[in-house]
């Protein structure tokens, strides 16, 4: 093997491997990337079993071949190159020889015969659809997505088509629109967009890590991608690079039932300086939770906060408020998430339902919603 390559282009599909390689791993190749060059180009691939990735980049192959390398040690090394193009060859017993400049390394390598194949990289049915779009939604869900372990199902985020009101569809009903919703019990975040052809039969649900490696691959992709649902695997293909990931195999729990059905007040707040107060007022509390009162009275919101360790803080917005005056408890930290996932939006719209009901929380993009729980705390 032996082929000369541009280090951005290479650079880039390294950075996508290593984050994905498990390095402490029962089989040690899986911690390899696997460097194939053939015709006028050099492919990357990586998996850990539930993601694969596969990428190519453009090159001068004088000879063909391929080879598994440390993806860590690899990129690292290309990462810190100059900035010109990279020449790369198998070496005598099977070490992998980089020169750029003046730079010169050997590392060694092992043979693609032991690299597993790459699963979930099939695009069978594939559609084409917006990247920009894609990225948004993960990005808009991914925030609220459980971390608990124990709790499988709603480790990432649940995709499913709906009708034109909404509700979830059924074989004898249009699907005109796609879902994603995420929660880990205590928050909720959920989007809908157009479908533009993309059909899911059933629920399925992309794991959290999934969601991360996606999402690097569209950020920076302005025009479309194509995904697939194929053999329990969603699978994205976006440039040059070719993700797929593992669904999770369980049943999202039913989050309609959080979702408020009766509104006693609504309070409208610009965006910015609802977020910079209740990042003020947080500064001084301790617990976890990060809890922050809300007072609402008249058109004013009071923030409040205190703790044994700091003291207090209060703050008061101004709000366009209708309905009942209230106080009620959130925690600063996951209402900070909402509001940044939030980034377009000049104005937050807040539906309560009494001090005990989740709070709704709105942006200008009606088809994107936030729910948050309310936190308990004593009154004075």
């Amino acid at each position: 093997m032996n082929f000369t390559v541009s280090k951005d282009n290479f650079s880039n599909l390294l950075y996508l491997a290593s984050t994905i390689v498990e390095r402490r791993n029962t089989m040690p190749i899986l911690a390899n990337v696997n460097i194939q060059a053939k015709g006028k180009s050099v492919s990357v691939s990586a998996t850990d079993l539930e993601i694969s990735l596969l990428g190519s980049a453009p090159a001068k192959v004088d000879k063909p071949g391929s080879l598994t390398v440390g993806a860590k040690v690899f990129y690292d090394i290309v990462r810190e190159l100059p900035e010109q193009d990279i020449s790369i060859k198998e070496g005598a017993s099977g070490r992998l020889e980089i020169k750029s400049g003046n730079s010169l390394f050997k590392i060694n390598g092992t043979s693609s015969d032991e690299f597993p194949s790459l699963v979930g990289c099939s695009l069978k049915d594939a559609v084409s659809v917006e990247a920009s779009k894609l990225y948004e939604m993960f990005d808009k869900t991914s925030f609220a997505v459980s971390t608990d372990e124990t709790r499988y199902n709603i480790n990432g985020v649940n995709i499913e088509m709906v009708d034109g009101q909404g509700e979830k569809s059924s074989k004898k009903s249009k699907s005109n629109t796609i879902r994603f919703v995420s929660t880990d019990g205590h928050r909720l975040a959920m989007i809908d967009r157009p479908a533009e052809g993309i059909k899911v039969d059933s629920s399925v649900i992309v794991p959290r890590k999934g969601i991360s490696e996606l999402k690097k691959v569209l950020e920076s992709n302005d025009g479309s991608a194509k995904i697939s649902f194929n053999e329990g695997f969603f699978t994205v293909q976006s440039g040059s690079v070719t993700v797929g990931v593992r669904l999770v195999d369980g049943q999202f729990p039913d989050y309609n039932q959080v979702i408020p059905k009766e509104v006693k007040t609504t309070i409208n707040v610009s965006k910015n300086d609802f977020l910079a107060s209740i990042k003020r007022v947080s500064l001084v509390t301790a617990d976890k939770s990060r809890t922050v009162r809300f007072g609402i009275s008249g058109n004013t919101m009071t923030l409040t906060s205190s703790s044994p360790e700091y003291g207090e803080a209060k703050e008061v917005v101004e709000v366009q408020k209708d309905g009942d005056d209230i106080e009620i408890g959130f925690s600063a930290r996951y209402v900070i998430d909402l509001l940044g996932a939030m980034s377009s939006s000049e104005n937050v719209t807040i539906n309560l339902n009494g001090e005990l009901g989740p709070g709704m929380f709105m942006g200008d993009d009606e088809k994107y919603k936030a729910i948050v729980m309310p936190m308990r705390f004593d009154k004075d």
